[in-house]
């Protein structure tokens, strides 16, 4: 069986878009977990090497993953420059219905040569936050330099990137790829984090648990002492 042009294009697209979602849960679920600690610290200092852990974790995946999509070098990974370079050779062919398309749905879906352009202009803007973020990846996530071995705080201090800015790229990357998707069969995805808040259901139960766990021992503490006595 051929393999055509949109079906790689529809290929591409889709496996960014499930990188995209698996990213953003995990930057929301990292969130979230830190957001915990306000009324959940109790419980989350009963396993407190499992709950950094599990952060740690969830930060690797969201820096390594990102890095990965805009790692503009990389020619012939799944990067959005790569996805772009595809769709400039190949619009006029993948597009071919987006006339009728527009028609139907009075919206513009217009492809050309100057919105790829602008989209490539719009990623190139982003530099300054990819530095940084690929001296994370660089420097801790996927290497280990010297200097940040024992306090990654100091790779804040000199490569500064904020959780609003991680959203920004995901969402940039989001909206790039609807406006290719949209004109190619008119339907848009909406990346949204699922599932994050889980791990509320463990914490409260803990949460519940914890108050008859401290009576019961109370009392098992109190019998001993009267069968002793």
């Amino acid at each position: 069986m051929s393999y055509s042009t949109t079906d790689h294009f529809e290929k591409l697209k889709e496996g960014l878009f499930q990188e995209i979602i698996s990213i953003n849960s995990f930057l929301e679920l990292y969130i979230h977990i830190r957001k915990k600690r306000n009324d959940r610290l109790e419980i989350l200092n009963k396993a407190p090497a499992f709950f950094q852990l599990t952060q740690e974790s969830l930060l690797t995946s969201v820096i390594i993953g990102l890095a990965k999509i805009y790692e503009k070098r990389n020619k012939k990974g799944r990067t959005i420059f790569n996805f772009l370079d595809f769709i400039e050779a190949n619009y006029k062919g993948i597009f071919s219905n987006n006339l009728e398309l527009m028609k139907k749905q009075s919206r513009d879906y217009e492809i050309t040569n100057e919105l790829i352009s602008e989209h490539k202009l719009l990623l190139e803007k982003q530099e300054p936050i990819l530095n940084n973020l690929f001296a994370w990846r660089d420097k801790s996530f996927a290497h280990m330099d010297k200097k940040y071995f024992d306090d990654r705080g100091l790779l804040g201090e000199d490569y500064p990137i904020t959780i609003e800015q991680i959203r920004h790229l995901i969402e940039l990357l989001t909206d790039i790829l609807n406006k290719y998707g949209g004109a190619y069969n008119g339907n848009i995805q909406i990346v949204k984090a699922t599932n994050v808040t889980d791990i509320d259901r463990i914490l409260n139960w803990l949460h519940k648990v914890e108050p008859y766990k401290i009576e019961i021992n109370k009392l098992i503490r109190e019998r001993e002492e009267t069968l002793e006595s």
